[in-house]
């Protein structure tokens, strides 16, 4: 069963897979990437956490028990590992090793994806896995929400300690 699981499995979720595993394991030690690249993660996740609403009959149902997840993930992405070191001037970030960015890719992943094989091998209980996976979806929105609110203070804060342009 297993193997028929794999195979059944779209090309773009391995793509996935690995590229949040590499991103993740990148992350155990220093690294300093642009900005912008510094995006790519937080917004794979808030548009897969959007995307739980797809195509749904029962969308406006669904609102409630992700919004609620979305409210335990915003503070959680708020808090949880090192801050970043933004250079303004350079438009890079230095990125404190952390085991964190591979649990949580690796987590969320899971979660998804044993949830889509669940409904699919269980349709019976398709719409209560289905109510999982909207939860965390909910949560990994919120959860990168909460991390582009933090990126966003703390690159405002450096923005105000050292403007562009000027010598430091």
């Amino acid at each position: 069963m297993l193997i028929e699981i794999l195979r059944g499995t779209p090309i773009w979720v391995y793509v996935l897979f690995a590229w949040l595993l590499w991103n993740g394991i990148a992350q155990l030690r220093v690294r300093e990437i642009s900005i912008r690249r510094m995006w790519i993660t937080p917004l794979i996740f808030i548009v897969w956490g959007l995307s739980a609403f797809a195509g749904r009959q029962d969308a406006l149902s669904a609102l409630l028990p992700w919004m609620l997840a979305a409210l335990v993930g915003v503070p959680t992405g708020l808090r949880l590992g090192p801050p970043p070191v933004i250079d303004i001037a350079r438009k890079m970030v230095r990125q404190p090793p952390s085991p964190i960015p591979l649990l949580r890719n690796l987590s969320l992943f899971g979660a998804h994806y044993v949830l889509q094989v669940a409904a699919v091998i269980q349709p019976a209980r398709h719409a209560a896995v289905m109510s999982w996976d909207v939860a965390v979806s909910g949560f990994a929105a919120g959860y990168f929400l909460g991390w582009a609110i933090r990126f966003a203070r703390i690159h405002r804060a450096t923005a105000v300690a050292a403007p562009v342009g000027c010598a430091g």
